[in-house]
């Protein structure tokens, strides 16, 4: 087997895991859509804050009350998710042979899941999550570093 053949299983099982992955989360998302919504509200919201003990601060003036809001955020955030899951599955399929620049399709497609990670890092920092939902934004930070090395493997050259 050859240092190069062993390049292409790798990125190929790297981004079809991601793909895999991110299309379960799409999936979910989309079945258990009201429950997503009012997570998604919940943050907008700020409801987190008013938990016992409530923390005041001058950011809650950017409260959402409106459900619809919710639910365009909540079906943004799936659109996000759903098209960056196609983009990982055909820069997977790519290096099965598939495409003759494989790893220009795995930038675009780890670009979008990264700006999908930036997506929710950025909504969720405006409505202060990090004050009660740090693990939120830790795992967006770590999707970010994901996407990010995932990026430099697949531009790897042999």
């Amino acid at each position: 087997m050859s240092l190069a053949f062993s390049l292409i299983a790798f990125k190929f099982v790297l981004l079809a895991g991601l793909a895999a992955w991110l299309s379960l989360v799409a999936f979910n998302n989309l079945v258990a859509f009201r429950n997503g919504v009012f997570a998604i509200g919940q943050i907008m919201r700020m409801a987190p804050l008013d938990q016992a003990p409530a923390i005041q601060t001058p950011l809650q003036r950017r409260r959402v009350e409106a459900a619809h809001w919710h639910r365009a955020v909540f079906a943004l955030v799936l659109i996000a998710e759903a098209v960056s899951a196609a983009l990982l599955w055909a820069a997977a399929f790519g290096y099965a042979g598939a495409s003759a620049e494989p790893a220009a399709l795995a930038t675009i497609a780890l670009t979008a899941l990264m700006a999908t990670s930036l997506l929710m890092l950025l909504g969720g920092s405006w409505f202060a999550y990090y004050i009660r939902q740090d693990n939120l934004q830790t795992m967006h930070f770590v999707l970010i570093g994901v996407a990010a090395v995932a990026t430099i493997a697949v531009n790897l050259r042999v």
